[in-house]
């Protein structure tokens, strides 16, 4: 979306100097001219505004601003907000640019803004390929920038922090903490589906031993009416009558 609006920013001032030239001649186009160096300039200001830190910075300092800011606009802090969503994306694409020493170099010189991200990747492959030695002033302004000078501590080492360990660290915890919920969950889901049919099978044994108990009374009771009953003997009196 930035890079749209920049491109049609862009061409309705260049359109408009055509016009100044053809109708009033060059001397006043000097106004669109400047406007259109301030607007580059804002577009080549953009990365580092969304870190929020000035040209000048260090490498280190590009990649502790993202992390600061990574943490505080991370969508898993901030579900269903949009301005923050916005906001990462911006500050990720910073990173992606100026978190690299030769996209950073490109971006600085004005290269980069009249392409993507893909662009951008591109161009960080041909310049890794070529690995040209470089020797002008802005080249090595960079080179004695890539890390901070850091104070050295007590024991006498100097901290070095390490913000591609962090994000492994970090992203990969949230991923194991995630897969580890999804494996309680379809073990939970497993145990409860083992229970139930244990019950069912457990319903189905008591209906059918309930079934042959009827079933075996309802024979005996027919058997006992099947049966003849004995006829009562006579007393002897009776048969000498």
């Amino acid at each position: 979306m930035g890079f749209l609006k920049f491109s049609s920013t862009l061409s309705a001032v260049l359109n408009q100097t055509k016009q100044n030239v053809d109708l009033l001649g060059i001397g006043a186009t000097y106004p669109i001219i400047q406007r259109c160096i301030s607007v580059y300039g804002a577009a080549r200001r953009s990365h580092y505004d969304a870190l929020g830190i000035s040209p000048a910075a260090t490498q280190n300092d590009i990649k502790q601003a993202y992390y600061n800011l990574s943490k505080v606009y991370h969508p898993d802090r901030n579900e269903g907000s949009d301005t923050a969503a916005e906001k990462f994306r911006a500050i990720t694409e910073a990173y992606e640019v100026l978190g690299n020493y030769r996209l950073r170099k490109l971006y600085d010189k004005g290269i980069l803004h009249t392409a993507g991200r893909q662009y951008a990747r591109q161009q960080d492959a041909v310049s890794k390929e070529a690995e040209e030695e470089e020797d002008d002033p802005q080249t090595r302004f960079y080179k004695k920038r890539m890390t901070r000078t850091h104070v050295p501590t007590a024991s006498g080492r100097t901290p070095i922090y390490d913000f591609d360990e962090w994000s492994r660290n970090h992203y990969g915890a949230s991923f194991n903490r995630k897969k580890k919920a999804e494996e309680k969950f379809r073990a939970r889901a497993a145990q409860d589906e083992l229970v139930n049919s244990t019950v069912i099978q457990g319903y189905v044994v008591y209906a059918m031993v309930g079934l042959g108990l009827m079933y075996v009374l309802i024979l005996m009771q027919e058997r006992s009416h099947d049966t003849p009953k004995p006829l009562p003997e006579k007393n002897g009196a009776e048969d000498e009558k």
